[in-house]
C-alpha cells in the first residue's frame, strides 16, 4: 500500500527507484568489503608462509 500511496506524489516513482538502487548498492558494498577482508587475510597468510 505504501508504494501505491507514494506513487500518487510527484517524483515518488523516482524516489522509490532511488531507494531500491541504494539498497542494492549497499548490499554490493557489503559484499565487496567481505571479499576485501577475505583477500586481506589470504595475503597475510601467504606472506607468512613464504620465506624468501
Amino acid at each position: 500500500m505504501r508504494d501505491a500511496e507514494a506513487a500518487e506524489r510527484p517524483g515518488a516513482v523516482e524516489a522509490i527507484a532511488m531507494e531500491k538502487e541504494n539498497r542494492q548498492l549497499r548490499a554490493r558494498v557489503k559484499e565487496l568489503e567481505l571479499e576485501r577482508e577475505i583477500l586481506r587475510r589470504a595475503a597475510k597468510y601467504f606472506a607468512a608462509e613464504t620465506s624468501w
